[in-house]
């Protein structure tokens, strides 16, 4: 299988991104056709967990400015979620319907109900139709600690919320857990503790392949006519390269 350039970027940054299945399953065509009909509610959603302060605070401090400063909306918990707003109907929707979903993977992400609750949305839906978040798994701790199975099921059967007994498979989700592993495109961290400069390369690999799932407009003035004369315009300010285009809608008065 030909590496995607996730991965070629990956090896060059001296980050490994395993092997696996792309990152999401929803083509550009497709999250276009969701932004242009307002289906998508936030552009990004990191999911993560407050119990892991280090995790915590690179997808906050180094993960979220990273993807604004590329010129992508971020919908994180603490940020999005305003007190007296009904918070879980807000999360469940952005979990569902975002254009990314980065789970940033720790130690105790897979024993918070809410953390797992928004894997589940995001790779399973909430009947949204056939759109669906680009998914990128980041292992902030190793995955042979995090992925399993036996584990995480065994604990939402003794632990699920007693609101969702009966309505979640603590099966489902350990299956979730394990397909971020096995057939996700995913990053990882090789460093114990926090690292730096291996959070900072973690970020840029996650923005790279971010910025190709979100539709981008840009606005040309009306004064130029024919493709030849638009398509310099057109790609500065779309800022790919020529390989890189999936989309480009034209359109005008006529």
């Amino acid at each position: 299988m030909d590496e995607g350039p996730a991965v070629q970027k990956a090896r060059s940054a001296g980050v490994e991104a395993e092997p696996g299945a792309e990152h999401g399953h929803t083509s550009p065509a497709s999250l276009a056709n969701a932004a242009k009909q307002g289906q998508l509610v936030s552009q990004v959603f990191i999911s993560h967990t407050g119990q892991d302060q280090h995790a915590k605070t690179f997808a906050a401090s180094i993960l979220k400015p990273f993807l604004e400063r590329a010129g992508l909306k971020v919908f994180m918990d603490f940020t999005n979620l305003k007190p007296g707003c009904p918070w879980p109907a807000e999360l469940k929707r952005a979990a569902a319907h975002s254009a990314v979903f980065v789970a940033v993977l720790s130690v105790n992400y897979t024993f918070r109900p809410w953390c797992m609750v928004e894997l589940d949305l995001a790779l399973h839906g909430d009947g949204r139709g056939p759109t669906a978040p680009v998914i990128i798994p980041v292992f902030y701790d190793s995955p042979d600690i995090i992925v399993k199975w036996e584990k995480i099921q065994e604990h939402w059967q003794a632990n699920m919320p007693a609101e969702w007994q009966g309505q979640v498979d603590p099966r489902r989700w350990a299956n979730n857990v394990v397909a971020m592993k096995e057939k996700y495109q995913n990053l990882r961290r090789r460093t114990e503790g926090a690292a730096k400069d291996e959070e900072l390369q973690l970020a840029q690999l996650v923005v790279a392949t971010a910025v190709q799932a979100v539709p981008k407009k840009v606005h040309i003035g009306a004064d130029l006519v024919g493709y030849e004369q638009q398509e310099a315009q057109l790609l500065a300010g779309l800022a790919l390269p020529d390989e890189k285009r999936h989309i480009l809608w034209i359109h005008g008065p006529g």
